[in-house]
């Protein structure tokens, strides 16, 4: 067998049937190959390279960075997922895990993938409480390599923990990208999750965090540049549990050249979560008229005393706008790469890491280069 069909990306309520957005069907590459991430650590984090290891008690804090280190109880496996269960179809994948102790840490895990190549990654993250964790994570290839990288990210933050995850997709145009993401969140613990995805032809996105402790955060912000026929299909979901909980969820993104995108925001109250806050807001630039664009925000309430808001604003480019830009020299083309890269860097000014922000800018200006 070389294809697995999966249903992804699952909308928590199915409230579209008519238009068949609640969920979206793909036939992806059985994963083959292996793709060992480069891992660089700094601070009080430490990489399990021996997953089965228990070693009760004992303080991962101190230990060398490629040691053994202790993993909790936490059931990793059952913890869900933005895409949802049908990626278990992919198997085992290559499997690490970063714990995070007291203090400031930070962990770059990058993941370079050859022509060809057909790869499933899996990153457990595990933040102790108190503790502050930043991870960079990085998906490239060369501009004319094709394959499948599946990556799955999934996050403990114990009480009063701090995670940042940095995730940068610059794969070349004919790769199918699978990109997972699940958190549990304790009493006080934040979760900010920030995403670039910029390559690939097929993106399947999702992200969903289980807001669990009372004034347990989450702020997730998604930028995307859609051209040349890509498919990028996304799925957010914030669970409140606990009282006084809050998210923040931001989607903002250029489409043009045939490009497709489907954007699912779910937040959902549950029972118990009273004074919680929720917001989403989308911001989609169309540049032609051959794209399409499919936004579901969606709110579900099981408590009276919340506050949710969601919102989307879609349109093409100001005509007024583009009629100064161009009066001040600049060429048609000129100005519309102007907006589009506004988009992009408006995100890169959260990544707070130069290199990082220096990959993306020597992509897009690939990217303008060659007319893609």
């Amino acid at each position: 067998m070389d294809k697995i069909e999966m249903i992804v990306n699952q909308l928590p309520a199915p409230t579209w049937n008519r238009l068949r957005m609640n969920e979206s069907r793909v036939a992806v590459a059985v994963p083959k190959d292996e793709c060992e991430p480069r891992v660089a650590l700094q601070g009080s984090v430490c990489l399990n390279k021996q997953q089965s290891a228990r070693i009760p008690g004992k303080n991962c804090c101190g230990c060398e960075q490629m040691a053994t280190c202790p993993v909790s109880g936490i059931d990793f496996p059952a913890m869900p997922t933005g895409m949802g269960e049908a990626m278990t179809q992919l198997g085992e994948g290559k499997r690490i895990h970063l714990v995070a102790d007291a203090g400031k840490s930070t962990a770059a895990v990058t993941l370079r993938y050859a022509d060809g190549q057909k790869c499933y990654n899996r990153l457990e993250i595990e933040a102790k409480p108190g503790s502050e964790l930043t991870v960079f994570m990085t998906y490239i290839s060369t501009a004319s390599a094709k394959g499948m990288a599946a990556v799955q990210t999934k996050i403990a933050a114990a009480k009063d923990a701090k995670v940042k995850l940095v995730q940068v997709q610059l794969l070349g145009r004919d790769f199918v990208h699978l990109n997972d993401v699940g958190s549990d969140l304790a009493a006080g613990a934040s979760f900010e999750a920030l995403q670039l995805q910029l390559g690939g032809t097929q993106i399947y996105n999702g992200v969903r965090t289980e807001l669990t402790g009372e004034g347990a955060n989450f702020d997730a912000a998604i930028a995307y540049y859609g051209r040349h026929g890509q498919r990028i299909d996304m799925n957010f979901v914030a669970n409140h549990h606990g009282k006084k909980t809050t998210c923040n969820m931001t989607a903002d993104g250029v489409l043009q050249q045939g490009a497709f995108k489907l954007y699912r925001g779910t937040i959902d109250f549950k029972n118990g979560s009273a004074g919680a806050l929720g917001d989403e807001k989308e911001t989609v630039l169309l540049l032609s008229d051959d794209v399409v664009n499919q936004s579901i925000p969606l709110i579900l309430c099981s408590e009276e005393d919340v506050q949710g808001n969601h919102g989307a604003s879609i349109g093409k480019l100001d005509e007024d706008l583009l009629f100064y830009m161009m009066s001040r020299g600049f060429s048609e083309s000129d100005a519309i790469d102007m907006m589009a890269k506004a988009k992009i860097e408006g995100l890169c000014r959260r990544i707070e890491d130069e290199e990082t922000v220096q990959l993306v800018e020597r992509y897009l200006e690939g990217v303008i280069a060659d007319g893609e």
